[in-house]
């Protein structure tokens, strides 16, 4: 199957869907709201206005891509954490770490691409896709009683699994490359894509020298930039279009449009 769209340009990939998607998403929704709760008891949880107004002026673009989206229950938050990172729960909740957008001092449309990016593992419905995956290959033996919550739980881990598993590359460029449509058809610069990400590194690269992991190796930092830059044309009209124009630019992109 497909969760999105059939000519969403980007991610009209097929996805092996095991799991039932209403009872992973009433799991979801009782782990979000675990995370919420333990968040605004440790004091850690952000509410920020700025995160909500470059939600809201995206979340009704994601129609265009899913069916269904417009009605899903949206919703973003922040979380007093160093790391960079952010994720989403499956419906439409996503989290971003504070360490991510105000240590790296993102402006609107880099922060625009965060958000989209992580509508987009949302629309697609990868964190699914990934424990289908892991059941189905046997990753990982779940007993009827551990449940949803658990294989909720080891769906992240199996990404090493790329015997059977797509490598978290497949899922990461689909977000970006979805990412950039949502936002450009919102009204944000897609060319913050490359900024976000030269941005992301550098931070990287300064952390390293406090013996910091990096996330990212500068191969697929490279990978993905080259990416991202050859979707850029045709995304950066749909942006003037939107910005200049107000027109409707959701009409999802095929692969005749794109300049190769």
């Amino acid at each position: 199957m497909t969760t999105t769209k059939t000519g969403t340009f980007g991610a009209d990939r097929k996805q092996f869907m095991v799991i039932p998607e209403k009872a992973w998403k009433a799991q979801s929704e009782r782990s979000y709201k675990r995370f919420v709760q333990k968040a605004k008891n440790s004091q850690v949880m952000v509410i920020d206005a700025k995160l909500d107004k470059v939600l809201n002026n995206m979340k009704s673009h994601a129609e265009s891509f899913r069916t269904g989206s417009k009605a899903w229950n949206w919703e973003i938050n922040a979380s007093l954490n160093g790391e960079l990172n952010a994720y989403g729960f499956p419906g439409g909740k996503v989290v971003i770490n504070t360490g991510l957008y105000w240590g790296l001092g993102l402006n609107e449309d880099e922060l625009a691409f965060v958000v989209a990016h992580e509508m987009a593992h949302a629309l697609r419905d990868h964190n699914r896709e990934k424990a289908s995956l892991m059941v189905a290959s046997n990753v990982a033996m779940l007993s009827a009683s551990a449940g949803l919550g658990a294989l909720a739980t080891v769906a992240t881990t199996v990404t090493s699994q790329t015997a059977y598993v797509p490598k978290a590359w497949t899922m990461e460029s689909e977000a970006d490359v979805l990412g950039l449509e949502i936002m450009a058809n919102a009204g944000y610069n897609p060319e913050a894509a490359l900024s976000f990400w030269k941005k992301y590194q550098q931070e990287e690269e300064r952390r390293k020298k406090y013996n910091v992991s990096p996330q990212m190796s500068e191969t697929l930092f490279t990978k993905r930039m080259e990416n991202i830059s050859k979707f850029l044309p045709i995304m950066q009209e749909k942006y003037l279009q939107a910005k200049n124009t107000g027109a409707d630019t959701s009409v999802s992109l095929t692969t005749q449009n794109i300049v190769k």
